[in-house]
């Protein structure tokens, strides 16, 4: 019998088990399936999850088949690790469910996008701080903890799950909480991606029904008095306000784009008076408006593959703020956003969940426009080689390394993830070049363990 009727056997018993949709080369929607912003992938197959059974049945058929494995929400991880080639893919933006448990706790597929979520809590006059794209799944933001516009008031994204639902590598279904399974219900809050795939989250939101949001122009030929200015000020700010400074391209308007600082206010709106003195004031487009708009989205060329690299700061300086602005005229392609931490995001203590970084007080965010090939004059990463930070967010990198990885995992927290991932995932099979291998790393062979692990859990 050849492989591919063999291979056509296995695709049709899938399907007959699955309750969403299994696609392969040759059906309408496979191309656009295997596709993220960052990366075109040609997996084997790709499975629209309509709940926890069809992830285990898309588990079970990697392991029968020996195929690597890719989870897809929104498809905006920087790395593109939500497609892959000639793997499966478990794509699990069918389960985008979004429903209000008692105590204003909300239950959120991790399908939904972050714009549908807020729109929908919006009428409840609720919200929860979460990133600040529409279009980004809620699977991948809270995979590596969330940096919303609410960060200083309400923490990351991850601080406010109470449960989570998880399926991991032996095809288990668990619902984990600081009570249920807390190791993982740690690891899951910042390092998701490699424990397993979660299928829904059960948030504390807040009631914030609208913030004072908006952006502050000033000119360019003020770039260095603003970001000084801002600094000081971000530094000390009350946790009510977060605040990001925006340097775009200076491959644009000749050079001479105006600084912007963007800013959100849940609290009073006079909080925000310094930052209108930093300069001369050239716009002021801060309102009032529903938090549901705080929410953009973006678009580029489809050629453009963005180069990313971000780094955590406790503390600013002199010596950082004038790198940044050095490298700025050096590369003329690359647009950076500093963003304030500190309040509620600093107050978590550092071992409460995987992700780690509770003293940082900034976060530089920095992407180089255009394809490949025009990113290859760049000075990109040697620039970040000078800057040594105190440590990278796993959602913003993509080009990783194993430095990266060392970077957003300090050591104490590396042990700890190993050692979770050896309980849960032995084989590897949440495997990324950002996820903690287990310890002792396995080497026997991925397919022998991943069917002994399923078949022990049958």
């Amino acid at each position: 019998m050849t492989e591919s009727v063999v291979v056509g056997r296995a695709i049709d018993e899938l399907r007959g088990v699955v309750r969403g949709e299994v696609l392969v080369d040759g059906d309408a929607e496979y191309a656009e399936a295997g596709r993220v912003m960052m990366a075109e992938g040609r997996p084997s197959v790709v499975v629209r999850c309509a709940g926890a059974a069809d992830v285990v049945a898309a588990l079970r058929y990697a392991e029968a088949q020996d195929l690597p494995v890719a989870v897809r929400s929104g498809g905006h991880n920087a790395a593109g690790f939500g497609t892959n080639d000639g793997g499966v893919v478990i794509d699990v933006r069918p389960m985008d469910e979004v429903k209000v448990l008692p105590d204003e706790v909300v239950r959120v597929g991790v399908g939904a996008t972050w714009g549908n979520v807020a729109a929908g809590l919006a009428k409840l006059g609720l919200a929860i701080s979460s990133g600040d794209t529409a279009s980004v799944g809620v699977g991948g933001l809270m995979a590596g903890g969330g940096i919303g516009w609410m960060v200083r008031k309400h923490g990351l994204a991850i601080d406010n799950v109470v449960s989570a639902e998880v399926v991991t590598a032996d095809g288990s279904v668990r619902r984990v909480d600081a009570a249920n399974e807390p190791e993982l219900f740690w690891g899951l809050r910042g390092a998701a991606g490699s424990l397993g795939v979660v299928t829904s989250y059960d948030i504390t939101a807040v009631r914030q029904p609208t913030v004072h949001f908006g952006t502050l122009l000033y000119p360019w030929t003020q770039t260095a008095e603003v970001l000084k200015g801002w600094a000081e000020y971000a530094a000390h700010a009350p946790a009510e306000v977060t605040s990001s400074l925006q340097l775009a391209p200076t491959m644009m308007a000749d050079r001479q784009v105006p600084v912007a600082i963007m800013v959100c206010v849940a609290g009073d709106p006079a909080l925000l008076e310094p930052l209108r003195n930093l300069g001369t004031l050239l716009t002021d487009k801060v309102a009032e408006v529903p938090y549901a708009e705080v929410f953009s989205d973006m678009s580029m060329p489809a050629e453009w593959r963005p180069r990313i690299r971000n780094g955590f700061f406790d503390s600013w300086s002199v010596e950082l703020a004038d790198r940044l602005l050095e490298a700025r005229q050096q590369i003329p392609a690359m647009a950076m956003e500093i963003r304030s931490l500190g309040g509620a995001f600093g107050e978590m203590p550092a071992d409460a969940t995987a992700f780690a970084h509770r003293d940082a007080q900034f976060m530089v965010n920095s992407v180089v426009m255009g394809t490949p090939d025009a990113q290859a004059a760049q000075d990109f990463d040697a620039f970040w080689q000078t800057l040594r930070p105190n440590g990278a967010y796993v959602n913003f990198l993509s080009n990783p390394t194993d430095a990266d990885l060392d970077n957003c995992y300090p050591e104490s927290h590396r042990a700890r993830l190993a050692a979770l991932k050896q309980a849960v995932d032995p084989g590897h099979v949440f495997r990324s070049a950002l996820s903690v291998a287990p310890r002792p790393e396995w080497t026997g062979g991925r397919r022998h363990l991943m069917r002994w692990a399923m078949r022990s859990r049958r």
